[in-house]
């Protein structure tokens, strides 16, 4: 174990002068990853933290690269499960070579041999490495050249339809459609992925807007390869948000359903009916995340109070959806 020790302060050597990590590009990972230590603590040595800290960890690696979070938590739920680990000491790697949380099996071609095990060893043993570096492969995807849906921006959910597909690949097996009969290709990666943020991040029921696809929008080059024809995209319903960019002093609609206002941001058995469907609610503070007991809640928690000034609370992030 000393010995894994020292090749872990080694590997952090070996990418300063090798990789050229300048000093913001270190700090920054430093920086988003500092709040969530300051909040659950340092994580313990080869172990996968806490799910809420992990949430965090997630949650601000995404914003700190512009991309929705419940696009990153869904593409790492979908890669791995949200574990670095498969248990203490034994590193998540999958039979394809994919490495940690995100997966990663990109290795930047221009590395030596020497740097190419340092940066597989710190993908490996560096859980904020590991998602720092997944994110970065994710935030490419979006100037990746892909269809964009027409006015929408980094903060749609759905405008990251084809980047996360891109994320796995952009082949026959992501199709949209099937080409032989134009029906919506449900075990794609990306649907499967945008399932889940409906699920995890948004209460049951929400839906995110659809593309209308068709088989004339794609077709395949030699490789598999799907090469699309359309570059923009228009859709017919609303799109969805991330709720992570409001801010203290923002008004929000409940449009998930009837909700309540929490005495702490965890959920329990109060009914109080203080956040009723179409309700506006101030938000009065910066999220925090879930502190029910061993919680594997993706959802954030905002402190509120109603319109008239008379109820305050904590409300789910899902109810905005």
């Amino acid at each position: 174990m000393k010995s894994l020790f020292l090749r872990a302060g080694l590997v952090t050597c070996l990418l300063l002068v090798f990789f050229g990590l300048d000093y913001e590009e270190a700090s920054a990972a430093s920086e988003w990853s500092s709040k969530c230590s300051s909040l659950f603590g340092v994580g313990k040595q080869n172990e996968n933290p806490s799910f809420q800290h992990m949430n965090c960890l997630l949650t601000n690696a995404a914003l700190d690269a512009d991309i929705p979070p419940e696009v990153v938590k869904a593409v790492a739920r979908k890669e791995s499960d949200w574990r670095q680990f498969k248990e203490k000491d034994k590193p998540n790697i999958s039979s394809d070579g994919g490495i940690g949380i995100m997966q990663v099996t990109d290795i930047p071609k221009e590395y030596d041999d020497e740097e190419k095990i340092a940066y597989k060893e710190k993908l490996t043993y560096d859980i904020t490495f590991n998602i720092e570096e997944g994110v970065k492969i994710l935030s490419k995807k979006f100037d990746y050249g892909l269809p964009k849906i027409q006015g929408a921006g980094r903060q749609e959910i759905e405008n990251w339809y084809f980047p996360i597909m891109a994320y796995n690949g952009t082949k026959s097996i992501n199709a949209p459609v099937y080409q032989s009969n134009g029906l919506k290709n449900t075990k794609a990666y990306q649907e499967i992925v945008l399932t889940y943020i409906e699920n995890d991040s948004f209460l049951v029921g929400t839906k995110l807007a659809e593309y209308p696809f068709k088989t004339d929008h794609f077709s395949y080059d030699a490789n598999n390869n799907i090469i699309f024809s359309e570059a923009t995209y228009t859709l017919a319903d609303p799109l969805h948000a991330s709720v992570y960019h409001l801010k203290n002093g923002d008004d929000v609609v409940v449009t998930g359903g009837n909700g309540n206002l929490r005495e702490q941001p965890a959920t329990s058995k109060l009914v109080n009916n203080l956040a009723p469907k179409n309700a506006v609610l101030k938000i009065t503070g910066e999220f925090t995340y879930d502190k029910g007991l061993g919680s594997v809640n993706q959802f954030v928690w905002f402190p509120v109070k109603t319109k008239d000034g008379k109820s305050t609370g904590y409300i789910s992030s899902a109810y905005y959806g």
